[in-house]
């Protein structure tokens, strides 16, 4: 859904003078933010005139995010990146895969408490997937209005198959359930 709808949607009508901005709170390794930046480098080369794309890609765990500007991971953690991606995003390096320069320029990795420091603003996309799970109802309730607050008007929430906004479809539409 999202290589099909909502990148070809987050890319229409914007120009080399524009700019694409998707945060992914709780980023753990990285290997989110470096599939979506993936997903966008394979549209961006359908395209003449290419926004910039800036992923912010945040978490408190320092040792993760270490590992995740590393942008280095085993064999069992690409297992099911299509072959070709493979080749074209990754060279191999000892025992690992290692993404290129190029989709690593995209992601920014940063610390960043969801809970307790401002969230970004005025972003295109919000992927948070499996990570509300792991907070109680109350955190769950309180974050929602913050990722309505960073998303532009037209902007995406994408959550995880085990995670939902029912108390809070007040502020968000579900396009895919």
């Amino acid at each position: 859904f999202l290589r099909r709808e909502v990148i070809p949607e987050l890319l229409r009508n914007k120009g080399a003078s524009d700019t694409v901005r998707i945060w992914t709170p709780g980023c753990s390794s990285g290997e989110e933010a470096y599939s979506i930046a993936i997903l966008l480098a394979e549209a961006l080369s359908r395209m003449q005139a290419r926004p910039t794309v800036q992923i912010f890609a945040t978490d408190i765990d320092e040792a993760m995010l270490h590992k995740a500007r590393l942008a280095s991971y085993p064999q069992s953690a690409v297992k099911d990146v299509p072959l070709e991606l493979l080749d074209r995003y990754f060279y191999a390096q000892d025992d690992d895969f290692v993404l290129t320069q190029t989709v690593r320029d995209m992601v920014r990795v940063s610390n960043h408490n969801l809970i307790k420091d401002p969230p970004f603003s005025r972003v295109d996309m919000i992927v948070c997937r499996n990570l509300l799970i792991y907070l109680n109802t109350s955190l769950q309730q309180r974050l929602i209005p913050v990722f309505h607050y960073a998303l532009k008007p037209d902007g995406w929430l994408f959550l995880g198959s085990a995670e939902n906004i029912a108390a809070r479809n007040d502020i968000f539409d579900t396009v895919d359930a």
